[in-house]
């Protein structure tokens, strides 16, 4: 398990949309997650948040931490003393950090990037050991990826969405 550090509630794009989104009413909450799954958030707390504000928008609830800590309790989605200090601790500085909720629509471009990008790593390490380790018929079946696709097509959304270009890479 990844430790977070006093600076990720600032520094990752993950963590500043669920705190642009903890800010949101419910409907707005809703329009926010349009689109997005809970592993699009990776591993670990954000994608446990993630999945907690899905399900507590889904609701009809708006997304503030207590409404999110209650859910995780009545769940069972804490168990344990030490994850709930842990999820609140990460609420706390979440909520706290939270950018204003108009860069909520950017912030969403950045982690659909995030996680197309990483589908694309996955897929490739696994062509990589089947084009060395795999008979040909497996290795066909994995040239055609669609979560990556699927990704794809979902940040695509997002960027048409926001105003500003992406950013690039200077030359």
């Amino acid at each position: 398990m990844t430790t977070a550090t006093a600076t990720d509630a600032l520094t990752d794009p993950r963590r500043q949309f669920l705190g642009a989104l903890m800010l949101l009413p419910a409907p707005a909450a809703r329009a926010a997650l349009a689109g997005m799954r809970a592993d699009d958030f990776g591993h670990g707390m954000a994608a446990h948040v993630a999945q907690l504000a899905i399900e507590t928008v889904a609701a009809g609830h708006a997304p503030a931490p207590v409404t999110l800590y209650t859910h995780a309790l009545t769940t069972g989605a804490a168990p344990g003393e030490h994850r709930r200090h842990w999820l609140s601790h990460w609420l706390i500085d979440t909520y706290r950090d939270a950018p204003p909720a108009a860069l909520g629509p950017h912030l969403k471009t950045l982690v659909l990037e995030a996680a197309w990008r990483h589908a694309v790593a996955t897929h490739a390490r696994r062509l990589a050991q089947a084009a060395e380790d795999s008979p040909a018929d497996v290795l066909r079946e994995l040239t055609d990826d669609t979560t990556a696709d699927q990704l794809w097509t979902r940040y695509q959304a997002a960027c048409a969405s926001t105003n500003p270009a992406p950013l690039r890479k200077a030359a």
